[in-house]
């Protein structure tokens, strides 16, 4: 394909403002396959007097970052299973709502809340299910994490760093923060990717939901939940989830959402999805 002219790229851009669709659709995808040589001038564009062109140059701008976004993504997904880090797939699928968030700002809270409930620990020889207990009193109540029953479907909810500013989110990523702090305190938690529900499992018997500020379950009671719910019941409910697969429930949440809301979004975490579970068919 020959590279666009500066006048050949701008009149394209004037197009994105045109009252046919169609028209204004074929120009932004000709805009889209000529990324690199359209970016500065699309850049420009986001002034624009006619209100049509600025919104669609930023969806337009905004599909080209999630595509650089999506290089990186699949860089990370291609990595042994084994090698895939919670905490750096939960960034990354921030980053794609949240472009600048400064990553070790929130890393260094998670150190800060975790070493303020080391203090504690260490102090009263926390252990079992007395560990699990005090470490529900400090994140549910001195932190204030809590399940957002209000609008359970902000796409908010699942971006880590929206979790830790606002302390409220949904199950997964509740449970996230949760399983962060654990690890850098060595304590033995795992995500457990129920159906209709995600949970944390301590020491292979105790179940804990995020969700529900911390409410303690045994295996009768999470068998009891997939049955009233018509899950049915298979071991495999109850197995802890690999962090490929956590990440992969964390895009299928923002995906549901996002398919009405923000479709080309949508688009761009399937793919995201998509490499992650591809990945690990390869290994």
């Amino acid at each position: 394909m020959n590279k666009l002219t500066e006048r050949q790229i701008k009149a394209l851009i004037h197009l994105l403002g045109d009252d046919d669709i169609k028209t204004a659709q074929i120009a932004r995808q000709r805009l889209i396959e000529s990324r690199q040589e359209a970016q500065p001038y699309l850049e420009e564009a986001r002034t624009s007097l006619d209100p049509h062109v600025r919104t669609r140059v930023y969806s337009i701008l905004e599909r080209l970052r999630l595509d650089e976004l999506g290089e990186r993504f699949q860089r990370f997904a291609a990595m042994p299973s084994a090698w895939i880090d919670l905490e750096e797939g939960a960034f990354l699928v921030a980053e794609s709502g949240y472009p600048t968030i400064n990553r070790q700002h929130y890393r260094d809270m998670l150190d800060s809340m975790s070493q303020d409930f080391k203090t504690q620990m260490d102090q009263q020889n926390l252990k079992g299910r007395e560990l699990i207990e005090s470490l529900n009193r400090y994140f549910f109540d001195e932190l204030g994490f809590a399940g957002n029953k209000e609008a359970y479907y902000d796409p908010d909810n699942s971006y880590i760093n929206q979790v830790l500013d606002r302390r409220i989110g949904i199950p997964i990523s509740l449970s996230l923060i949760y399983l962060l702090i654990a690890r850098r305190l060595r304590i033995p938690v795992v995500g457990i990717s129920m159906p209709g529900h995600f949970l944390l499992q301590f020491n292979d018997s105790l179940f804990i939901d995020a969700f529900e500020k911390g409410q303690l379950l045994n295996r009768g009671e999470c068998v009891q939940f997939l049955m009233t719910n018509g899950f049915g019941f298979h071991p495999a409910y109850l197995s802890p989830t690999p962090t490929r697969f956590m990440l992969v429930r964390m895009l299928t949440n923002l995906i549901q959402i996002y398919s009405t809301q923000d479709p080309d979004r949508a688009d761009s975490l399937s793919g995201f999805r998509d490499m992650l579970t591809q990945s690990y068919a390869k290994v």
